[in-house]
């Protein structure tokens, strides 16, 4: 358990003029009390931390998170728990369910909307963490080394998606990061085609968007290859994407928010000419979750520091075609250097 973090959520409270803080939000759980069971509730207060559960967690606690004082919900409801010891709590609306959240109002419990305060703790970084994202990354690169031999026309998505995710957890891997995205020829246009059941056929633009966890951090590639040779507009598109992402991860140090690196992003793709094709936001947030905060779109105006491991991804989608995307994990370094943390080659590959 992390004491500066628990300092840190102490500190709004006091701030704020709260009593306790309802942590509900599975990922904060665990970056505030090291909390990994997947059901129950954390509560942080001045001087204690408390983890709301049942019996099948208790074990499980003493190990994890020794310092915390165990409620037994069987024996107190969450709201009868809270009622008793607090009059204002701050609660996580947008994770804590609706049914959880009436029972607080029925305890004429005040409650104040705290969705970003953990979210913006866990934005930044720590050494360890990077070398964890780090790690995750490389599993990726390696996987992507691999499928490059691997894949073949013939093959169905499902049989390519399958390989990716085996050699992933034979590389170490905990879990995935999300659905692996093996979406090959038109569906390569779309821009989350999971995997069917869809023949890879010799001129197929094939996107491969997947990533591992590794001891809870995430990451995230997507990679476009092409099974034979490129055509002239294949070439053309996959430049204007490259082009996109080298310059966002260039500029990264130099602009002071997430939105004007969207900018510079969207920027580079409207000047190739295709611009409406480009309908996601450039990048996001790596870490306990593969789409952590921040998303890099235009109206966000939070500064770009050091230590935030975030995405950088611009991709064009030609409805009827085809689609190019490229991805990295990338983060700005104290010194104000970007680092990659995905590094298998970006160059077009033809299969």
């Amino acid at each position: 358990m992390d004491h500066s973090r628990i300092d840190s959520v102490r500190q709004y409270l006091q701030a704020n003029d709260l009593d306790a803080f309802l942590v509900s939000d599975k990922q904060d759980q665990f970056y505030l009390a090291n909390y990994t069971g997947d059901d129950g509730f954390v509560v942080i207060d001045s001087s204690q931390i408390f983890i709301v559960t049942d019996g099948r967690f208790f074990e499980q606690i003493k190990v994890e998170a020794p310092e915390a004082s165990i409620v037994d919900v069987k024996e107190q409801s969450l709201a009868e728990f809270l009622c008793v010891h607090y009059d204002k709590v701050a609660i996580e609306s947008d994770s804590l369910l609706t049914m959880d959240y009436q029972t607080l109002l029925e305890k004429n419990l005040t409650t104040v909307n705290a969705d970003l305060v953990v979210k913006l703790m866990r934005m930044h970084k720590s050494t360890d963490e990077i070398s964890l994202i780090k790690k995750a990354a490389e599993i990726t690169d390696d996987v992507y080394v691999h499928i490059l031999e691997f894949i073949k026309t013939g093959m169905t998505e499902i049989e390519v998606a399958n390989e990716i995710e085996a050699y992933g957890k034979q590389r170490g891997a905990q879990k995935l990061s999300f659905e692996t995205i093996v979406a090959s020829g038109i569906r390569s246009s779309y821009p989350h085609g999971s995997a069917t059941d869809k023949v890879i056929e010799t001129g197929d633009v094939v996107t491969l968007d997947f990533g591992f966890v590794y001891q809870n951090y995430y990451s995230d590639i997507t990679r476009t290859i092409v099974m034979g040779k490129a055509s002239d507009e294949v070439k053309k598109v996959y430049s204007a994407v490259l082009k996109a992402e080298s310059l966002g991860i260039r500029f990264a140090p130099m602009v002071e928010t997430f939105g004007d690196l969207d900018r510079v992003i969207r920027g580079s793709i409207d000047d190739s000419g295709y611009g409406k094709y480009f309908m996601h936001g450039s990048g996001h947030g790596l870490g306990l979750v593969c789409h952590d905060y921040p998303i890099i779109r235009t109206s966000n105006d939070d500064q770009l520091e050091s230590n935030i491991v975030f995405t950088v991804e611009p991709g064009i989608y030609l409805p009827g075609k085809f689609g190019v995307r490229i991805e990295d994990d990338v983060y700005k370094d104290d010194s104000g250097e970007m680092v990659r943390l995905t590094n298998s080659t970006t160059e077009l590959q033809e299969i």
